[in-house]
């Protein structure tokens, strides 16, 4: 190598330079925090567009639930604070029964139903078509008549963390 080949010196000099300029802007940018406005900004930005075509998923559960969600009687035999006034007691036509998921997938449902079986509840996994090829999978435990059976049934979903509701059943 010749010394018409080497690269000048001030050639070095500018590269080092300027790399090190880059170097600690790219410090400085990773140091600064969005303030709450640029955030919510942000996420209105990049929140789905609804005009893209796509269809945005339909969420009906959440006015549906409400209407069908029952609180169950306990089973004890006075109301708690009033002595001497029996709680309402379910009439033997009363049946309740629990769900514990709805799935769109068979084998979610299944699995789930294994769970349940293995903890010696007895449950059935009804089949619900809401739209034309839009199927739901919920898996219920019961029937219940006693609201003893239900309350201990209650309590074994809660000693494993299932998540659940009480629904009654209409005649």
């Amino acid at each position: 190598m010749s010394k018409s080949d080497a690269i000048p010196a001030w050639v070095w000099l500018f590269t080092g330079v300027v790399t090190g300029l880059f170097l600690a802007f790219l410090y400085y940018l990773a140091g600064i925090k969005p303030t709450d406005q640029e955030l919510k900004e942000m996420a209105v930005k990049i929140a789905p567009d609804t005009g893209s075509g796509r269809a945005k998923p339909k969420f009906d559960f959440y006015t549906l639930l409400p209407d069908h969600e029952v609180v169950a009687p306990t089973p004890e035999a006075t109301t708690p604070g009033k002595p001497g006034k029996p709680a309402p007691v379910p009439s033997p036509e009363q049946q309740y029964v629990i769900q514990t998921g709805s799935f769109r997938s068979a084998q979610e449902a299944d699995h789930r139903r294994a769970e349940l079986i293995l903890m010696g509840l007895d449950v059935n996994i009804e089949k619900v078509e809401l739209d034309p090829g839009e199927a739901w999978h919920r898996v219920q435990v019961g029937p219940f008549a006693s609201p003893q059976a239900l309350e201990q049934a209650k309590s074994t979903l809660a000693e494993h963390d299932i998540e659940h509701i009480v629904l009654r059943l209409k005649k």
